[in-house]
């Protein structure tokens, strides 16, 4: 399989000009736009994986910087997706939904492409009370809820649960709607046509329930698609909740020019403390209490950082006006047992930085004091593996949109929560040395779940303590990492200093 796929992604006699020096077009754009066209022509596929970064830097004749800039231009575009240790693979072709003047259901637009969908109905019946909102907007108390799966190329895509007044289509309960579209079903038996409405859609994790019949990890993202329709007599006809798989469905939005220009007005939803928001699911209309998380979610910061974490749970925080050797820093500190690495972008090179020590094998590299939008952009483009923000920074992780872990910061245990709902990632307690462990210690109690990172003042003699308290890990600076050696270049001083806080610690061994 693997020379099959190495077979397809040569270049042919078309690919002669690989990239045009010459062009104003910036280098990566090029190397994206020769990508993109070997995904159109279906060289490769979705599932195909793509040569590693060394592979695409010697076959184009660019730098790998190049490369990484390409693949997170990519991946931001949904195009493909990462796996750490295996490589970047071709993702699978996203489904579009639309929101345009027309009412026209997904069922009708997959359908028509030429895409084979199929609708499973889990649940049919009439029910005596309809949610609150449903009601106001059918002008109902009853009615009827029918639950759906859809999935398309044998693939779940959706769950759609839809509520319609009973006056609307009696008898819905007992009707066939197995593999069916319900516009085209209430055009063709009760002579209902969707003539307008409003729609949203908000981001959601999926409970337990959406995750087993999308076949998505629980606390996945999925898109909520909220549809309030009406009908050409101008009454309400159905209201309708759509939980789709985020890495299979994409939405249009059409702006019309004939009906005016009105801006969209944002809808801020924020996460509960005890769990994530609640959302109406194919399961019984019962009240049920909020579950209290008792572990950290799986996440990718978790399947990051487990690993490295595994020799000594400590993140090294380098911080100095210019880097010198960033390679032999990263080998210093590695060979020390600490492989994870951050590097402040308070430094003139610092995306240099993180590229160069990206080389070594083993380690973790990530950018640090991330404070803007085009810093985190930059940073992620630069190759670093994860974001960490001095202050709850919430625009940084819009800005990456998933590409990789960020760590906001806080030091009350409010601040911390909304660090930890914005990102499900560690969150960086600071400035950690004002009130020490045992402040720590009084955050987990009742903040068990929220993974806590102290920085700010730790060094060998009190980084056992923390963890003890129940740190998730610790972020030390200037301890590890002097300013003077750190512009020096210095890995073996790196090296002694990172032993010397290795041996501190609990259940580890000097390098």
């Amino acid at each position: 399989m693997t020379e099959e796929l190495e077979a397809r992604s040569e270049p042919g006699p078309a690919d002669e000009v690989l990239i045009d020096r010459e062009s104003p077009i910036p280098l990566y754009h090029q190397l994206e736009r020769r990508l993109r066209d070997e995904f159109e022509s279906g060289r490769l596929s979705p599932g195909d994986k793509l040569p590693s970064e060394g592979e695409l830097a010697d076959r184009y004749s660019v730098a790998r910087s190049v490369v990484r800039q390409a693949l997170s231009s990519l991946a931001s575009a949904g195009l493909i997706y990462t796996q750490r240790g295996r490589g970047s693979f071709v993702a699978e072709r996203k489904f579009h939904g639309r929101f345009v003047p027309s009412p026209t259901g997904l069922h009708d637009e997959l359908t028509a492409a030429g895409l084979e969908m199929r609708t499973r109905v889990l649940r049919q019946e009439r029910v005596k009370t309809l949610p609150v909102d449903v009601q106001e907007f059918l002008g109902a108390t009853g009615g009827f809820r029918v639950d759906r799966l859809r999935t398309v190329n044998g693939k779940p895509l959706s769950v759609v649960t839809t509520y319609v007044a009973e006056d609307r289509m009696p008898g819905l309960e007992q009707q066939d709607l197995e593999d069916k579209s319900l516009y085209a079903f209430a055009e063709q038996e009760y002579g209902l046509r969707v003539a307008h409405g409003s729609r949203t859609v908000e981001a959601v994790p999926a409970d337990p329930v959406l995750a087993e019949l999308l076949e998505v990890e629980e606390g996945a993202s999925l898109l909520l698609l909220r549809s309030a329709t009406y009908a050409e007599d101008g009454d309400p006809f159905e209201w309708f909740d759509a939980w789709h798989r985020g890495d299979r469905t994409a939405f249009e939005i059409d702006i019309s020019p004939s009906r005016g220009m009105r801006p969209v007005p944002d809808r801020v939803f924020e996460a509960r403390p005890s769990g994530p928001p609640r959302a109406t699911t194919p399961h019984d209309d019962q009240e049920r209490g909020e579950p209290e998380p008792t572990a950290v979610p799986p996440t990718a910061w978790a399947e990051l950082v487990t690993e490295a974490f595994a020799s000594a749970p400590v993140v090294a925080v380098l911080r100095a006006p210019v880097y010198g050797d960033p390679q032999a820093l990263a080998e210093g500190l590695r060979d020390g047992g600490v492989r994870v690495v951050e590097f402040t972008l308070t430094g003139a090179n610092a995306l240099e930085a993180i590229d160069q020590a990206r080389e070594v094998e083993g380690v973790v590299v990530g950018a640090g004091t991330v404070v803007t939008r085009e810093e985190a952009r930059k940073a992620v483009a630069g190759g670093a593996e994860f974001l960490v923000a001095p202050a709850n920074v919430p625009e940084i992780v819009d800005a990456v949109d998933g590409r990789v872990p960020v760590v906001l910061a806080g030091f009350t245990p409010s601040e911390l929560l909304r660090s930890w709902q914005a990102t499900r990632a560690a969150v960086k307690l600071f400035p950690a040395g004002v009130l020490g462990p045992s402040y720590l210690k009084d955050l987990a109690g009742p903040l068990p779940y929220v993974p806590i990172m102290p920085s700010g003042g730790i060094d060998a003699t009190n980084a056992a303590d923390y963890l003890a308290a129940g740190a998730h890990a610790v972020n030390v600076g200037t301890a590890l990492s002097p300013v003077d050696a750190v512009e020096r270049g210095d890995g073996a001083e790196l090296l002694r200093r990172t032993q010397d806080l290795v041996r501190t610690l609990p259940d580890t061994e000097a390098a």
